[in-house]
């Protein structure tokens, strides 16, 4: 069920790593990625392991993951043509990762939000053809453990249950 279009990233960085990630628990997680150029740092050699991320960026990380083939399909109002994130957020618009706020508006500058980005992953682990689906129920089985699992959008319950079932959340605010 997996999706034709979805590549392997083979390491072209080896050894990539950056000098602020020397104590992040997710060090291995980040390297890993880096030398694979599915993540970037915020300059050569800094990271910024704790800083927050846009919806943009998360987009262009989940198509990079995927090795998706650019594609060209929508045209949001706030995503400039000549934004180095367009290519990124129109592929993963095609392949049914993102989700507009509206119909005519992406806000690629926005921080993503914990619902927002469980959503993507779960769309995307769809696409590579993962049972990702959870009903409602199942879902708040899962969640009601967590003290805030009433502050969990509805439209986002499903995608947050799936992401903690597969340890891909972790409840704890760690990621």
């Amino acid at each position: 069920g997996k999706n034709e279009d979805i590549t392997y990233r083979k390491i072209i960085n080896k050894g990539k790593t950056f000098t602020d990630i020397l104590n992040c628990a997710g060090k291995a997680e980040i390297e890993s990625l880096a030398e694979r150029s599915i993540i970037n740092g915020k300059t050569e050699n800094s990271f910024e392991p704790y800083a927050t991320m846009t919806r943009a960026e998360f987009a262009t990380i989940v198509v990079n993951a995927l090795g998706l083939p650019v594609k060209d399909s929508v045209r949001f109002e706030d995503v400039s043509e000549d934004s180095w994130y367009a290519p990124y957020v129109k592929t993963a618009y095609h392949y049914g990762i993102v989700a507009g706020i509206s119909p005519t508006k992406f806000n690629p500058d926005g921080t993503i939000t914990m619902e927002e980005a469980a959503s993507m992953i779960e769309r995307a682990g769809k696409l590579c053809g993962i049972d990702t689906d959870m009903n409602i129920l199942s879902a708040k089985d899962i969640l009601e453990k967590f003290g805030d699992f009433n502050d969990i959008s509805a439209w986002a319950v499903p995608s947050v249950g799936f992401c903690v079932k597969e340890e891909i959340l972790s409840g704890d605010g760690e990621n």
